[in-house]
Parts: structure tokens; C-alpha cells; sequence
């Protein structure tokens, strides 16, 4: 009996935290964006009625406030819970969002260029600290006075770090490469502007590899961004950054962009979740590009949790500059991701789960070796919580993309300075530069990023490549028909509408090895590093995906990840199914970093200034001598061509 009292309590507790949270006020009419269909009751349609009440939301992710503040892993729901005096500090100080921002920033200063006991080298996440960041928090700091809390900014005093190729007012946008030092937006990113709506901090500017072009975490503005586990091992790419970062602790919450695998990857070998949603749920504008038909931005965190509040701040519809986010019309859209995070509701339970056995040539897409190990462990422990498991076969997959780096660099120049950016470049070669409406009238011999000699010597060749395609090279109908064939015929294995693929070929056997025709919720894969290539899965079908940890490699010494990947614009189901695991395995483990004092005096000044000064001397070295033709198959399988 004392037992049951305790537990009816426990669900008191939960249940008060979850109505009298300021994180929870979403209200909304039933149906459309709020994702509560209005079925008709039995026995026939209820009558109408005259302005119903709006839906109460109710978050069915918040978990009892802890006890004490701890400041590694922390996340949104331990920051809230200590401004509001659930969740005590252990000094018995009152926590601010200025004090909050100061640890994160005294934090990257002990340990961002700390050589590790794990492997030597430092970790070299972090490119530039937001010198606005202190006065971003007081600011916020005098809303929540003014306000009595958070009120509506559900990401209040998220400390966020984003990589380097998003715009934003306060902090230059780099790509990492110093040939683009000075390039200083007039306007926010739309994802930054909705973090900021949101109340989210920007801490400042992670690392990437430069253009994003490759995913090793290489720019001559790096040197190399490593693993905080091993940091003899890669942090992959190309939001090697945020991953490293975000593993470490230096804020609650980063972005990546993803052409490929730069945030599944990351996400993957640095313990978080990862966000690739479908194109279109967030614009891309004000993000520097690599290949729009497959780039996005999304989120990368150390829970479910919150990246789907980032994912709710980062969506918009964007109709002039990024048209694809008018397909994910608002009515579909939910009002907060939040709510898919409801375990009896959305979680593994009864999800119908294909495991990726054949993609394309690749008959190893769920990983070999220890990942591979891993992910199947993650499938039956999904089997056990109440999943119907089936193998899933598609050997008709193509790779497919198109060859618009050159006119997409470009566009993204002209709507910087329509914007009012400020920056000495105008485009990606003047040399290769022809003027057309969706760009800048011209662009003189120094403001061509190729012709600097300021570009990195493992990305010059790719952006020479790059130059020399066409500057008006949109991408053919003929591409995007293609894409959208292959995502038709995923989707319709999908739904088990095997007999509608024509002359493509597909299977799903269920647990006795049997075909089937099943409506299938989501498919599970290796986002890397090992199963081969799988990245242009989501990339060429334009869908979402998102990366939740398995556990770890003992051989490396790293996490590792499974990719969730759902139907266009489902990132709800999949959020749904991977908080349900998370919460069941709570896999996520920070790293045993170690840090040194010899920087813990340091200003936000003298950290950026050593940041971009002390690299200068590399900028010219290559981590590896590779041949152009290397080069040029790199770029190749960026593009999808």
C-alpha cells in the first residue's frame, strides 16, 4: 500500500509540473497544428459548438525537477526549473540567465583548447564567443522579472552555439575559411530569427569544415575540431562544431546543416540527437550553401527533448527565398513539436519498424562491426517495448541531386547584400561570375571568394570545381522529377503499396521471414560511420531523420547513433518513437574531459582573437596531400551527381 500511495503521488507531482509550467502554455483549437484529429463521436456527430474552449496542452516530457542544478548535461527543463525554484543550486544562489551564460563561456574558455588526456590534442569546437551574449541574457534576465517567468519563450536563456555558416546580426558568418573574414549579415538566418523569438541566447560560432565541403572537422581556420572522447578520433562533419561542443558540454543546444551527413554523422559519434528534418519545414536562407536541393538546417542537443523545441522555433514558412517551405502548409504544421513526445500516446509501442537491410548496392546499411552490433541490440530492445519489427529491402534506391553549387552560392550572396550584409565578397569566382536576375549585377576581380587565395588548400580545388560549373545552373526539372521519384517509391514501400512500384523492385519480410504488405511508421539505419554510404538516403529523398544515441564503441572509444527516418514532414512520428527509446536506455554519457586553468582569465575578446589569430600560420597546410581528381569525386558525391 505504501508503495501505491508513493506512486500516486510521484503522479501528482509530474502532473502539477507539467499544468503549472510556463513551458507548457500552448493552446490551440483541436485538429490541424496542434495534431488531434476531430473524429466523430459514436453513435454520430456531436453539434457544433460556439467557440470552444482552446485545447489545453499538456507537456508529457517534463520528469520530476531534480533536486540540484548541475551545470554538465543540463538542459531546458533543469535551467527552468532552477529560475523558477524547483531545482535549488547547491550554494544556495539564485540562478540567472547571465549566470548561466558566464559558466557555459568559463567553461569553453577551461577546456575548448585544453589538450586531452584522452588522446593529446584539443578539442577546438568553439570559433567565437557572441561578445553580445552577456547582454542578450540580462536582457532576458529583465523579461522574466517583467514577466513572472518565461512566459511564452519556451527556449528561454537556451545558451545555443550555431555553426558558422548561419547569418546572424551580432557575429560574423565565416563558412570557417578565412577567405570570408568581414562577412557580416544585415538580418538573421529565419531559424536564428526563431531561436531568438524563442528566447534562446547565441552563445556564438562553432567549427565546420570549411564549405561544409567535407566531414572530417578540417578548415584552415580549425586546423581540426577531434572527438571529446578520443579526441584521436574524428569529430566527423561537416557540424563537427556543434557536435564536439554540444558533447562537452559548451552549451544546451547547436545547429548543424545537413547536405549529406553533417548533422546525422556529428550526432552520432558525439552522443546527441540530431535533427535532418525534410526539406522544407525550415528555410534555408541565411544559411551558407553546398547543394540546396539536399541542404537543411536542423538541431542538435544532448536530448529528444529539446531538439524538438528547437525544431518548433527553427520551422517557418518562408514563401520568397525559400518557396519548398510553402509544401509544409501551416495548418499541417504542429504548434509544438512537444507534442509528439508523449510515450503512451507516440512512443515505440505498436510502431510498425522497418530495419534498412538493402539500399541501393549496400546490403549493410544498418552497420557492420560494432555500430551494426549496436543497432541491432537498439531494434530488439524496440522489439521488446512493443515494436513489430520487419526487414526492409530497397535495391531500386538511386542516388540522385543536382549540380547547383555555383548558382546557389551565388542567389545566397544576392539575398545577403538585398538584406543589407556587409561582406568583400560578392560571389564564388569572378572569374566564372555571369550576371542573371536571381543575382548581383557583378562581382569585381577581389570579391570572388576563389580568386582571395585565402581559401584552404584541401577545399581549393572543390571550390575551383565548383566555380567553374554553371553560375546559372539551377537544378533541372529533370532532377527534381527524379528526386521526386525516388521519394515516391520509398514512401511507397512505406505505405505497402508494393504493387504500385512499377519496375522497381522492394520486399519486407516480417519476423518469420515472410513478404508482406505493411504501412510501415519509420525505418531505422546506420548514420555512419560504418554500413557504407547512407546519408544520401534522407538527402535525395527529401525526408526527415533523426539520430538518437545506441550506446558505445569500444574499440574507438565514441558514441554511436541510429537514424530514425520517417515519411515527408513526419519528423512528429519519428521524435515520438526516438524519445520513447531514449527515455527507455538513456544511452547519452558527457565525456571525461579535462581542463586547465592556464585559460580560465581569458575575455570573450582575447578567446576570439587567439582563435582566428593563432591559425593564420596553417592556413596554408593540408592535413593530407590529395589529388584534384580526389577533389573532384568529393564534389561529385556532395551533389549527388
Amino acid at each position: 500500500m505504501n508503495t501505491l500511495i508513493k506512486l500516486i503521488s510521484l503522479l501528482v507531482i509530474v502532473a502539477s509540473a507539467a499544468c503549472s509550467s510556463d513551458e507548457t502554455a500552448f493552446t490551440g483549437s483541436p485538429g490541424g497544428s496542434n495534431g488531434s484529429p476531430t473524429d466523430p463521436a459514436e453513435g454520430g456527430e456531436d453539434p457544433p459548438v460556439e467557440n470552444p474552449e482552446p485545447e489545453v496542452f499538456v507537456d508529457k516530457s517534463l520528469r520530476p525537477p531534480a533536486e540540484f542544478f548541475e551545470l554538465v548535461e543540463a538542459d531546458m527543463q533543469m535551467v527552468h526549473d532552477t529560475f523558477a525554484g524547483r531545482t535549488k543550486m547547491r550554494d544556495g544562489s539564485t540562478l540567472t540567465c547571465e549566470a548561466l551564460t558566464k559558466m557555459y563561456i568559463e567553461r569553453i574558455f577551461m577546456y575548448n583548447d585544453n589538450p586531452q588526456p584522452n588522446g593529446g590534442l584539443p578539442i577546438s569546437a568553439v570559433l567565437a564567443i557572441n561578445p553580445q551574449a552577456l547582454e542578450i541574457a540580462k536582457g532576458l534576465d529583465a523579461q522574466y522579472a517583467a514577466d513572472g517567468g518565461v512566459a511564452d519563450r519556451y527556449l528561454h536563456c537556451m545558451p545555443v552555439l550555431l555553426k558558422d555558416n548561419y547569418d546572424t546580426v551580432d557575429h560574423p558568418s565565416t563558412s570557417a575559411s578565412y577567405s570570408m573574414l568581414g562577412h557580416q549579415a544585415g538580418v538573421d538566418a529565419p531559424s536564428v530569427a526563431g531561436l531568438r523569438k524563442a528566447g534562446a541566447v547565441i552563445l556564438g560560432k562553432a567549427h565546420q569544415d570549411e564549405f561544409a565541403y567535407f566531414t572530417t572537422g578540417f578548415s584552415g581556420r580549425t586546423v581540426l575540431v577531434t572527438n571529446p572522447y578520443n579526441t584521436q578520433e574524428s569529430s566527423a562533419g561537416s557540424s563537427s562544431g556543434s557536435g564536439a561542443a554540444l558533447a562537452s558540454n559548451f552549451a544546451i543546444g547547436g545547429t548543424g546543416s545537413d547536405t549529406c551527413q553533417s548533422i546525422r554523422h556529428p550526432s552520432s559519434v558525439s552522443g546527441l540527437v540530431g535533427i535532418r528534418p525534410s526539406i522544407g519545414v525550415i528555410s534555408r536562407k541565411g544559411i551558407f550553401p553546398l547543394s540546396h536541393i539536399r541542404d537543411t538546417g536542423g538541431p542538435m542537443t544532448r536530448s529528444v527533448r529539446d531538439s524538438a523545441l528547437m525544431l518548433t522555433a527553427m520551422a517557418s514558412i518562408d514563401p520568397v527565398d525559400d518557396p519548398d517551405t510553402t509544401l509544409f502548409k501551416a495548418e499541417d504544421r504542429p504548434d509544438t513539436y512537444l507534442r509528439f513526445l508523449d510515450r503512451d500516446t507516440h512512443g515505440v509501442k505498436g510502431k510498425k519498424i522497418g530495419v534498412l537491410r538493402q539500399l541501393g548496392t549496400s546490403t549493410t546499411p544498418a552497420g557492420t562491426g560494432e555500430q551494426g552490433a549496436l543497432i541491432e541490440k537498439a531494434v530488439t530492445k524496440m522489439r521488446e517495448m512493443g515494436a513489430e519489427v520487419y526487414e526492409v529491402f530497397l535495391p531500386s534506391f538511386q542516388n540522385r541531386g543536382g549540380g547547383s553549387t555555383h548558382y546557389d552560392t551565388n542567389r545566397y550572396f544576392f539575398e545577403f547584400v538585398r538584406d543589407g550584409g556587409k561582406s568583400p565578397r560578392k560571389c564564388l569566382s569572378s572569374a566564372f561570375f555571369a550576371s542573371n536576375p536571381d543575382v548581383l549585377p557583378n562581382c569585381g576581380t577581389t570579391e570572388g571568394i576563389l580568386e582571395t587565395l585565402r581559401v584552404g588548400p584541401r577545399t581549393a580545388g572543390l571550390v575551383a570545381v565548383s566555380a567553374s560549373g554553371d553560375p546559372g545552373g539551377k537544378p533541372t526539372q529533370a532532377q527534381i522529377d527524379a528526386i521526386a521519384l525516388e521519394r515516391d517509391y520509398v514512401t511507397k514501400v512505406m505505405n505497402g503499396e508494393l504493387d504500385a512500384l512499377g519496375d522497381k523492385e522492394a520486399m519486407v519480410l516480417d519476423a518469420q521471414g515472410n513478404a508482406v504488405k505493411v504501412k510501415l511508421d519509420a525505418l531505422v539505419l546506420s548514420p555512419g560511420p560504418t554500413g557504407g554510404r547512407t546519408c544520401d538516403f534522407g538527402s535525395t529523398t527529401q525526408m526527415g531523420s533523426i539520430v538518437v544515441p545506441v550506446g558505445f564503441d569500444s574499440q574507438a572509444g565514441t558514441p554511436r547513433g541510429m537514424e530514425i527516418f520517417v515519411r515527408r514532414f513526419d519528423e512528429g512520428t519519428g521524435l515520438g518513437i526516438a524519445f520513447d527509446f531514449e527515455q527507455a536506455t538513456l544511452h547519452r554519457r558527457a565525456p571525461n574531459i579535462a581542463a586547465s586553468p592556464l585559460y580560465a582569465n581569458q575575455t570573450i575578446g582575447e578567446f576570439n582573437s587567439r582563435a582566428q589569430m593563432a591559425l593564420m600560420k596553417a592556413q596554408f597546410e593540408a592535413p593530407e596531400d590529395l589529388p584534384v581528381e580526389t577533389y573532384v569525386q568529393a564534389l561529385r558525391d556532395l551533389t549527388g551527381l
